[in-house]
């Protein structure tokens, strides 16, 4: 499974969800129109993350998933415990901009649960 972090080298945002898009093809087994004709969004917004470990928006790009649907999707698989996000946040390649990371594969959620940055605690 590659994360955001192990893509950094990936130039352009077309590249970047193309290489997402492959990784989950890769996983799945399946390509993405079989993933798109055999799933409804929220499915796929689910197995997509599985698979990579991305931002909200990035996820979004590579499965053709609108934004909106994908904040409904992700609180739901939050509140039953299915999905992480990153204590982190990092640059995400779609939009620039400070974001946390995804993931429903239970195998990252302890690294994600995990910042990077020693904190001061004061109690």
């Amino acid at each position: 499974m590659k994360s955001i972090d192990t893509l950094k080298n990936i130039a352009d945002s077309n590249s970047f969800v193309n290489a997402l898009r492959e990784q989950v093809e890769r996983g799945t087994g399946k390509s993405f129109f079989q993933l798109k004709l055999e799933f409804g969004e929220d499915k796929l917004f689910f197995i997509a993350l599985q698979h990579v470990t991305a931002t909200k928006k990035a996820i979004c790009e590579a499965m053709g998933i609108p934004v909106e649907a994908a904040c409904r999707y992700k609180r739901s698989w939050q509140k039953d415990g299915l999905l992480v996000e990153s204590i982190d946040e990092v640059k995400c390649p779609i939009t620039k901009h400070s974001a946390h990371l995804l993931s429903t594969n239970p195998a990252e959620f302890d690294r994600l649960r995990k910042s990077k940055f020693k904190q001061l605690n004061l109690f």
